[in-house]
């Protein structure tokens, strides 16, 4: 196998590892969205940063272990930079749950169509190319 068709193929499995561990993350994160946002009434904001502290903390363990494994390094500076990289999701879900359901004033449902499929493309992105390089 060529290199080219060797990255090409390892890329594919991270895609794929990705969309399983993302969704388990995203998953996570919009449970405790709505366990929160439904039951505590806690203002939307406060729930999508719980939310996210949850994410984040699984998130590095999948994707660092299992997502990207052959790929990069695991040190300090790969765990500060995966903190750095995810940052832009909470700012990014925050913005979503603003602009459907405040701005909008569309159904709290609403929001969770870009949190599945809008921030994840994004943060893979971000987790291959500087996160586990």
């Amino acid at each position: 196998m060529t290199a080219v068709a060797h990255q090409r193929r390892e890329m594919f499995w991270q895609i794929v590892r990705y969309g399983v561990n993302g969704g388990i993350v995203t998953a996570l994160y919009s449970a405790v969205l709505v366990v929160l946002d439904s039951w505590s009434h806690l203002p939307l904001q406060i729930c999508n940063i719980a939310g996210y502290l949850a994410a984040v903390t699984l998130g590095y363990v999948l994707h660092s272990r299992v997502t990207f494994r052959n790929h990069g390094k695991r040190d300090r500076a790969s765990k500060i930079r995966f903190v750095l990289a995810s940052l832009p999701s909470l700012a990014l879900n925050a913005f979503w749950a603003w602009l459907l359901t405040e701005a909008l004033k569309l159904p709290h449902w609403t929001l969770y169509v870009p949190i599945w499929f809008v921030t994840p493309a994004l943060l893979f992105v971000l987790n291959r190319w500087w996160v586990f390089r």
